[in-house]
Parts: C-alpha cells; sequence; structure tokens
C-alpha cells in the first residue's frame, strides 16, 4: 500500500466514525422522542425527568455537529467535500466516476443547509435573534430527513471506498436495541420496586395490628 492509498483510507475512515457517531445518536435520540416509545415508557420518562431531558438535547447536539462535520468545507477538517477535491487532484478515479458521487455530495448538502442553521444558530453560537423553537422552525428539518442524510452519507462513502479499492463499510452498529432495552430494564425495576414497597407496607400493617 503506498503513502497515498494509506492517507486516503485514514481520511475516509475518520469519516466513517463521524457518520457512525452520527447515527448511533440519532438512534438513541429518536428512540427517546418517537410518539409510540414515550408513551409506552413515559412514566420511566417522568420519574427521571432531567437525565432525559439532558440526555435528548446531548444525543441531538452529537448528532447536529457530526453531521454539519461531515459537509462542511474547511480545508483544516475531515469533511466529504475536502474528500472529493483531494481524489480530483490526486487524479486517481476517472472522471466518469467521481462525478456521480460529486453530485450526491452536492445534493447532500442541500440538506445538510438546514442542518448548519441547527447548528450555527442554535447550539454553536446561539444567535440572540431567534429562540430555539424559532431557530427549529426555520431550519424547517424533520427527524426523517436526518435519518436520510446519515444513510445517504453511508452511502455515499462505501461508493467512494468501492471506487478507490472495492471495499465497503456495513455500518451494521445500532444503538435502538440498547436504548429500548435499557428503558424496559428501568421499567421493570421500578415495578419490582413498587411491589416491593407495597409488600412492606402491607407487612407493617399487619405487625401494627
Amino acid at each position: 500500500m503506498n503513502a497515498t492509498t494509506a492517507s486516503n483510507q485514514a481520511y475516509i475512515k475518520v469519516l466513517q466514525d463521524t457518520v457512525m457517531a452520527a447515527s448511533l445518536n440519532y438512534d438513541v435520540w429518536w428512540t427517546y422522542t418517537q410518539h409510540r416509545l414515550r408513551v409506552r415508557f413515559l412514566d420511566i420518562l417522568n420519574a427521571y425527568p432531567t437525565f432525559f431531558r439532558t440526555s435528548i438535547h446531548a444525543h441531538f447536539v452529537a448528532l447536529v455537529v457530526a453531521l454539519y462535520r461531515i459537509y462542511e468545507t474547511r480545508s483544516d477538517t475531515f469533511n466529504l467535500p475536502g474528500l472529493i477535491q483531494r481524489l480530483k487532484s490526486q487524479g486517481i478515479l476517472p472522471a466518469k466516476v467521481l462525478a456521480p458521487i460529486e453530485r450526491r455530495v452536492s445534493n447532500s448538502r442541500k440538506l445538510w443547509i438546514k442542518v448548519s442553521v441547527l447548528r450555527n444558530e442554535a447550539f454553536a453560537h446561539r444567535t440572540s435573534a431567534y429562540s430555539v423553537s424559532d431557530v427549529f422552525r426555520k431550519a424547517h428539518v424533520t427527524p426523517n430527513e436526518l435519518r436520510d442524510l446519515v444513510r445517504k452519507t453511508q452511502q455515499t462513502l462505501n461508493k467512494i471506498s468501492y471506487a478507490l479499492n472495492h471495499s465497503r463499510h456495513t455500518f451494521s452498529l445500532c444503538a435502538v436495541t440498547d436504548t429500548k432495552a435499557m428503558l424496559a430494564d428501568l421499567k421493570a425495576f421500578r415495578a419490582q420496586r413498587s411491589r416491593l414497597t407495597i409488600r412492606r407496607r402491607a407487612h407493617s400493617q399487619r405487625v401494627k395490628r
């Protein structure tokens, strides 16, 4: 493996790790906030309100920041536009291979603009001109759009990897199952603790008699 190939693979690995972080944070955030599961575990969310409010916010911020990093255009960070320019300058991929990949990145950045509004105005710099709810309305972004941007980014990275060395990354990690299991365990624990409390009270009343 020559130095250029090794450098390109290292660059792609950073982007793969970043989109994986975005995906996992989306999993946790969406599991907490989707209506069906919120109804199922509402008693748990209400039992630990400060923790879950903080956790929901933290995972959403982590998602937004990761997606922002992938599509920003700074020359001193790892990002998809920078990777495209890097491959162009190296001339290791034919134009007919690189052009459709470049179009995918350009199309994804249309959605990234919405992410950048959230990142720049709500989280990174917190503009004084708008409230957080105003910024979300201005961005006009939906959970499905964020999920789609994560998936499109994974697909784009795999197209680049395949074009370079016929490899693909599986992106198989998912936090949904673990998050649901944690909520279910908390629900079971609280139910068990409630039953024990009732038994102790009943026993105490019998002793008093």
